[in-house]
């Protein structure tokens, strides 16, 4: 014999079935619901809070920018003073360098100009035969170069010796 079961028995397990999912879906829509309203008040809070950190930084952009400009101009103005400093120094330092070396060559060409030779060489300077004595070019002499590479200003005498001083 088949097993049959009530109709009414099985239409009241179906209701309560249906009713047991219909409950549980409220609660899934509720939970929804509520993680939905959760989400929007987080939302709406993160776009409080960029609407006032825009707010702030609309408010502190001039006062950065001032102070941006205000460090620059610091920064440049440095490096101007320090650059104007170490080259006026360098430059002093080089100017009295130079200026001590001629001083000293103006020094030692004074204490040359007494000695016997200074003294003969200011006579053949105001003479007129210094110049043609230094660059080789008084009559009977030859300007000629060595295997060295050094210039000599030369004559030969009659007893056939070669007499001379090099020029430089």
């Amino acid at each position: 014999m088949e097993d049959v079961q009530d109709p009414f028995a099985l239409f009241q397990q179906l209701e309560r079935n249906l009713t047991a999912a219909s409950t549980k879906m409220e609660k899934l829509a509720q939970e929804q619901k509520n993680q939905c309203v959760t989400i929007k008040d987080a939302a709406e809070k993160a776009s409080q809070t960029a609407i006032d950190a825009s707010e702030a930084f609309a408010v502190s952009k001039p006062r950065l920018m001032i102070w941006t400009a205000l460090c620059a101009a610091l920064l440049v103005s440095g490096g101007w003073i320090a650059g104007y400093w170490l080259g006026h120094r360098d430059g002093w330092a080089t100017g009295h360098d130079v200026g001590r070396e001629a001083a000293l060559d103006a020094n030692a060409a004074a204490s040359w100009a007494n000695t016997r030779s200074g003294i003969a060489g200011k006579r053949l300077d105001d003479a007129g035969s210094l110049q043609s004595l230094a660059s080789c070019t008084v009559e009977g002499f030859t300007a000629e170069t060595d295997d060295k590479g050094s210039h000599w200003c030369l004559i030969r005498g009659t007893d056939g010796k070669t007499r001379g001083w090099r020029t430089h």
